[in-house]
């Protein structure tokens, strides 16, 4: 049977456009129903109807794997960003990570936690009772004068909870006064006990500090570094922190004098980790994200498109030079 071309459009604009179902246009137009089902399969048999199926998500499949291709990471999960804001973007962070752990976390895994705002809201995300056997490590020391929400103590105990046990914590500052207090602290009992978790860590979790303006506006608040400590790190190229450590756009560790006074897991031990995942984004944190990377400090990173895509023109125009 041929139908009438006028008819088919017809018949599928009611249906695609308007909505309208299959017995609301046999009855509108006085037809029969297995007669409006014939027509639609006309419709697009014959190419009057053509359906188009957009993956929203497909450039962002492309940015997780140039990612990982180019970096040689084991994962890379980028989300989308289109012009969220500062507490939206670490809200999505917050929550792709903690999705990602729970896939990742099985019985017997040792879990090490660094402090900062993006770890802050990945534990928020999680469930409040997660059914596995591990341990939970602060790896890196902490900061009195940060918020309790911040605080790398703090925040280790509440994931502990997460997993109803105790956490292993490190009572010590992040940043020493000096490197003989380092040599005193090292050899505490309580501490000394912390740091022999450090070789079993399997997954370590952290934020990626930018130069600007985390340090500025975060760790010289905190009394930590002062004015002099910061010169000497620009003057050293820094770009970004992570676990206390400063390195520039390679990745190295800056050679002043604080590489000395670091309380936190120690960088070989770090590079051994299986999961080292780090969480940050933002267009700004493109050289900090990119200087962890080149390091091979973090082999996961969950970021968003800005700044996926800064870091790879970054990258390529490296390599063009």
């Amino acid at each position: 049977m041929t139908y009438n071309v006028k008819l088919i459009v017809k018949i599928a604009s009611l249906y695609y456009k308007d909505q309208l179902n299959q017995e609301e246009i046999a009855k509108k137009l006085k037809v029969s129903k297995y007669q409006v089902n014939r027509i639609l399969k006309k419709a697009l048999d014959s190419g009057i109807v053509q359906i188009s199926i957009i993956d929203p998500s497909t450039g962002v499949s492309n940015l997780e794997d140039q990612m990982e291709k180019r970096f040689e990471l084991k994962r890379a999960i980028v989300i989308e960003n289109s012009g969220l804001s500062d507490v939206e973007l670490k809200s999505k962070l917050g929550s792709a990570a903690a999705d990602y752990l729970q896939e990742i976390i099985k019985d017997g895994d040792v879990i090490g936690v660094s402090w900062g705002t993006t770890v802050n809201e990945v534990i928020n995300h999680l469930p409040s009772s997660i059914n596995k056997h591990v341990q939970v490590v602060q790896i890196t020391g902490g900061s009195h004068q940060l918020s309790v929400d911040l605080n790398c103590h703090d925040l280790t105990r509440r994931l502990a909870k997460r997993f109803e046990v105790e956490p292993h914590l490190l009572y010590a500052p992040a940043l020493l006064d000096s490197k003989e207090l380092y040599n005193l602290l090292i050899n505490e009992k309580s501490i000394r006990s912390t740091f022999d978790y450090f070789d079993k860590v399997t997954i370590a979790l952290c934020g990626i500090g930018s130069i600007f303006p985390d340090i500025m506006s975060c760790i010289i608040s905190t009394g930590d570094i002062n004015d002099s400590d910061f010169k000497g790190l620009k003057e050293k190229g820094a770009v970004g922190d992570i676990f206390s450590y400063f390195f520039d756009e390679s990745g190295k560790i800056c050679d002043t004098d604080l590489k000395d006074r670091i309380f936190s897991i120690p960088i070989d031990t770090l590079k051994k980790v299986p999961y080292s995942i780090g969480v940050a984004g933002g267009k700004i944190k493109a050289e900090a994200m990119l200087g962890a990377i080149r390091g091979k400090y973090v082999n996961i990173l969950i970021t968003d498109s800005t700044a996926a895509e800064r870091m790879l023109e970054l990258e390529a125009g490296k390599n063009s030079k």
